[in-house]
């Protein structure tokens, strides 16, 4: 173990929901471990069951067995089939307590929607027996926070933390982050402090960079973590310290820095925390430019993600989607002449829809998206994933990228909109404040 680091405690997660099994995607875990890592936590393992009562109160006595924490998300509705409440009960042989303050906060949320509170609602007010409320702001299933003693039925030594969460993840994040980690920081790493390091890559498959980054990735142990998480057209690299200090913490990820920049540095975009979006809005703030975007295959895809910013007005004109023809005509001065001899998609239209969306509304840089994203439309020549961005600014010539991009149409249109974001940072980087 590098000097100065601490291991970390063993942090387990049980996903309750049959649909999980059944197609629907599960994101917790990626998102769940994010939130723990800036605690210096981690989660040490994952487990995800159907709502089968017997078989959740299984995986929980035994995950308590070996772990000092498990966290369960999912379960805690109101309907037959959320069974998480009764199957830690069975687990740890307590009682269930209706409590009525819960029940009149729920009875509350019902008023305030203008709604009648089904009677399933009440299964909601039944807490394990010694356990803590956690007060769920975003719905009406409350969490639950028990704490088990050395023993209690088991061989165990440790304190355990048993966390029952709600399953949306728009309800879950606030529980945890604010009336959970708190509470599991001071009880299994007090005197540690952790640190992050963010990289964020583009232009360089998953594959490819585990590969460059596997002699230092091999330097994991207690103390230190790596991560690396893909998603359409990105690779992150995240790197977690734990020590005594943030100054040894610090200490260590420059020396991972160092390595991980000699090791992928030119597909890094950027450092830190902040989304891609967010990075956009910053570059863009910094050296007071506007932007407004053209978007015909993405849908409005880039003017959302860019208006999920707070803030996004400072730099933000708005856009258009002008997925006909006419609309490329009389909305963004595409010429006629274009569209016959190139079409839609080609550099040509691509070029003057990002000019035309430039001189429509007087933003510093115009941005401009079209492509085919299927599964129906593609030629020999002009086949389903081919994707055209431009970036039109001034002082220099508009340039125009093309994407030859595979997958369905929802993977195709995201893609684009993260490269089309990729490249106006990187426009904005290589502009003077």
């Amino acid at each position: 173990m590098t000097a100065g680091l601490l291991p970390r405690p063993a942090i387990e997660l049980l996903c309750a929901g049959s649909e999980l099994l059944k197609g629907q995607l599960n994101t917790h875990v990626p998102r769940i471990s994010l939130l723990l890592a800036g605690r210096g936590l981690a989660l040490s393992r994952e487990a995800t069951l159907p709502d089968d009562r017997a078989g959740l109160a299984r995986e929980i006595r035994s995950a308590l067995d070996r772990s000092d924490a498990l966290i369960v998300s999912g379960g805690l509705g109101p309907t037959f089939d959320d069974v998480t409440r009764e199957a830690a009960a069975d687990a740890l042989g307590l009682g269930l307590r209706f409590r009525p303050a819960i029940l009149g906060r729920i009875k509350a949320r019902f008023k305030r929607l203008g709604l009648r509170m089904p009677a399933e609602n009440r299964r909601q007010a039944f807490v394990l027996s010694g356990a803590e409320v956690l007060v769920n702001k975003g719905g009406t299933a409350p969490g639950q926070l028990l704490t088990l003693p050395p023993g209690n039925g088991s061989g165990s030594r440790r304190i355990r933390t048993l966390v029952l969460l709600p399953g949306p993840f728009r309800e879950l994040a606030p529980i945890l982050e604010a009336q959970v980690l708190p509470r599991l920081k001071k009880r299994y790493a007090p005197r540690s402090v952790t640190e992050r390091l963010s990289l964020h890559l583009a232009g360089i498959p998953e594959s490819a960079a585990d590969e460059k980054l596997s002699n230092l990735v091999a330097t994991a142990g207690p103390g230190l973590s790596f991560t690396i998480l893909s998603y359409p057209g990105q690779v992150d690299f995240h790197a977690y310290a734990i020590a005594k200090t943030s100054r040894q913490a610090r200490a260590v990820l420059g020396r991972v820095r160092r390595k991980a920049l000699a090791a992928v540095g030119r597909h890094v975009l950027w450092e830190g925390e902040a989304p891609l979006e967010a990075e956009v809005g910053r570059a863009l703030t910094a050296r007071r430019l506007t932007l407004a975007a053209a978007e015909s295959c993405t849908g409005g895809m880039l003017a959302s993600r860019l208006t999920d910013i707070p803030g996004a007005s400072a730099f933000f004109l708005g856009g258009v989607t002008t997925y006909a023809d006419a609309l490329k005509k009389d909305l963004l001065r595409v010429r006629p002449k274009t569209l016959r001899r190139h079409g839609a998609v080609s550099r040509e239209c691509c070029r003057e829809m990002a000019e035309g969306i430039r001189r429509r509304t007087g933003c510093s840089l115009g941005l401009s998206v079209t492509g085919i994203a299927g599964p129906a439309g593609g030629t020999r020549s002009k086949p389903v994933g081919l994707v055209y961005i431009g970036v039109a600014g001034p002082g220099s010539k508009t340039t125009v990228h093309e994407l030859r991009l595979s997958g369905d149409r929802g993977f195709i249109r995201t893609r684009a909109t993260t490269r089309a974001l990729q490249l106006l940072l990187e426009s904005a980087a290589r502009r003077p404040r």
